[in-house]
């Protein structure tokens, strides 16, 4: 069981758990259903589950305080609770129950919970939490090494995509996209930033970026888009298979959209976007970012607040 967690661990904290519940599934224990809790804000919720009587536990949310749930009360006790009168398996059809708690250096990370259709001897529910508890380690690593993957591939203030991230997923995107598709890019300044921080501080300066971070999420296609925090109070977006003409129009709906925008300060907050466009601005990532760059600088010298794009043998044409 444990060489199987150690193998999976590159393939993240889910890999883990499929291990231990292929395991169990091996030893065909009748009825056994197994389910992955993890913390969000004060609650446990199901991440993973296994077994015929699981179809909807992905629904389960449990509060970490409820001391009337087997699952929460063995996360507060930091040790392995076994279903009673008291704190009764989680689904109407199993017989038994346990939940272990995983544990890094002390501290519970999830908690996995095994129900069974079957009443089994406490002997063999014991076996079966001590092969569980075998996890714990690789799980916890597995979380170290997926939080520090995210760091490196999500800015820590906006969520979106690092610099880097967005550069090698905009090459992908390129070379997928071939010579046939197209691939747009904004290249977002937030104007007068310094002086929302020289004015207002830092603490609400980082809020202003969090806030332009979100409304260009929500001027991006999900699942086909994607966004950046270039540095700074500089973005970029890539928009996938649209020709420039409407990328330059969306581009124009989202710096409409921030000067709208109530920031929450006395200080109207806009936006300077230079838009690019592959193939016909440029044939390489590198070459894209800076045309889009090259053309931004030409709205925010035209006096900011406005969207310029790149124009074939010149720097950049305004929109407006």
């Amino acid at each position: 069981m444990l060489r199987s967690a150690v193998a999976a661990i590159r393939d993240g904290p889910e890999a883990v758990v499929r291990a231990y519940a292929e395991r169990g599934s091996e030893e065909c224990t009748e009825g056994e259903n197994t389910l992955l809790f993890l913390p969000v804000d004060d609650e446990l919720r199901c991440r993973q589950r296994f077994g015929a009587d699981v179809e909807y536990a992905l629904e389960m949310h449990l509060r970490l305080n409820d001391t009337a749930a087997l699952v929460a009360r063995a996360w507060s006790a930091r040790h392995t609770l076994f279903a009673s009168p008291e704190l009764p398996p989680l689904l109407p059809t199993e017989r038994s129950a346990c939940a272990v708690p995983l544990l890094d250096r002390g501290i519970p990370v999830a908690v996995l919970y095994l129900g069974f259709v079957k009443h089994l001897p406490r002997g063999e529910i014991e076996r079966r939490c001590a092969l569980a508890s075998e996890i714990a380690a690789p799980f916890a690593i597995a979380c170290e090494r997926e939080s520090e993957l995210n760091r490196s591939l999500y800015d820590g203030l906006t969520g979106l995509l690092t610099p880097r991230a967005f550069r090698e997923r905009l090459a992908r995107a390129l070379a997928e996209n071939g010579d046939g598709g197209k691939v747009a890019l904004w290249f977002v300044d937030t104007d007068r930033f310094k002086e929302v921080n020289d004015t207002f501080g830092h603490a609400i300066g980082d809020r202003v970026l969090q806030e332009m971070a979100e409304l260009l999420r929500t001027h991006a296609v999900a699942r086909t888009d994607f966004v950046a925090r270039n540095g700074g109070d500089e973005f970029c977006a890539a928009l996938i298979g649209i020709p420039k003409t409407l990328a330059i129009e969306r581009a124009q709906e989202f710096c409409d959209a921030v000067r709208s925008h109530d920031f929450g300060i006395p200080l109207r907050v806009t936006a300077s976007i230079g838009v690019a466009a592959y193939p016909f601005d440029a044939r390489t990532a590198a070459t894209l970012l800076e045309r889009a760059d090259r053309a931004m600088y030409v709205g925010k010298n035209a006096g900011r607040d406005r969207v310029s794009f790149a124009v074939e043998g010149r720097e950049a044409a305004l929109y407006r």
